[in-house]
């Protein structure tokens, strides 16, 4: 595989394979895998993915499961989520990782570009390990061992929920379903051994071994540490462009300029 790096500390392009011909990732699935935890999210360009090849290639990476999410799934395979936007409020527009409110977030998501503006819609990721390893030794030890609550109720989230025409009905589901969780504060990566600052701006909500001040300014602080530039990569998405990315090392931010120009994109969670 020939493969070019983005930027010195996070983001890789693999330039010559064929995602659909499942002999070929099969033949370098165990360099895709070493490559996605050394650089944390993977591109590649002028793909041509079926919902059942997208899932045969994100299973290179673990184990994939059925949609769960408030998006529906793919009427060929329950495996893919279709994400059909306009640029309106998403939610996703905030830096995160996904689905960290529940107790076993996804490792890592495969997204495929079907549909695309002509312009904008980009997504950049941050490395969390990279943000980890430049605090202070210090701070390191005092934050050590910490937690903090994850909820999925963000109000972004809870608007486009109850926006759908069986909105409360999915939203009170929800909340039955999915109370808030406690998660590390640093996240050991269970693939590297490195730690990972592993609270974000959409989902977490407070340290529990912190006052109310002094933990809000701290969760603002750690949160915020995904908008350093030197730690990001910033992706220009084009149809037939896929991106993996390792979901407990990175968050990512889809930005939010391409209304009223539709965007679908495919994505399938993995384990």
């Amino acid at each position: 595989m020939l493969i070019r790096p983005l930027t010195p500390a996070i983001g890789s392009e693999v330039l010559d394979i064929d995602l659909a011909d499942a002999a070929e990732v099969t033949r370098h699935a165990d360099r895709l895998r070493a490559l996605l935890a050394e650089r944390q999210v993977i591109f590649f360009r002028e793909q041509r993915l079926s919902p059942d090849a997208q899932v045969f290639f994100s299973q290179v990476f673990g184990n994939v499961e059925p949609v769960s999410s408030t998006f529906p799934s793919h009427p060929a395979n329950p495996y893919v989520e279709m994400l059909v936007t306009r640029g309106k409020e998403t939610g996703t527009d905030i830096w995160h990782a996904d689905l960290t409110w529940q107790p076993r977030p996804p490792v890592a998501a495969c997204l495929y570009a079907v549909e695309v503006p002509e312009v904008g819609g980009d997504t950049m990721w941050a490395s969390m390990t990279a943000a980890h390893d430049s605090l202070d030794e210090g701070l390191r030890r005092y934050l050590a061992g910490m937690t903090a609550v994850h909820h999925w109720e963000a109000p972004a989230l809870v608007n486009n929920l109850k926006g759908k025409p069986d909105g409360d009905e999915q939203y009170h589901a929800m909340r039955r379903r999915y109370p808030p969780v406690d998660q590390p504060v640093f996240l050991p990566h269970p693939a590297t051994g490195r730690r990972v600052v592993f609270v974000n701006s959409l989902y977490t909500t407070r340290i529990n071994q912190m006052g109310h001040d002094d933990g809000a300014h701290m969760l603002s602080f750690l949160a915020g540490l995904a908008r350093v530039p030197e730690w990001q990569v910033r992706f220009n998405w084009r149809k037939g462009s896929v991106a993996v990315w390792d979901n407990l090392a990175t968050q990512h931010y889809a930005v939010n300029d391409y209304y009223p120009s539709p965007r679908t994109m495919h994505r399938v969670s993995i384990r």
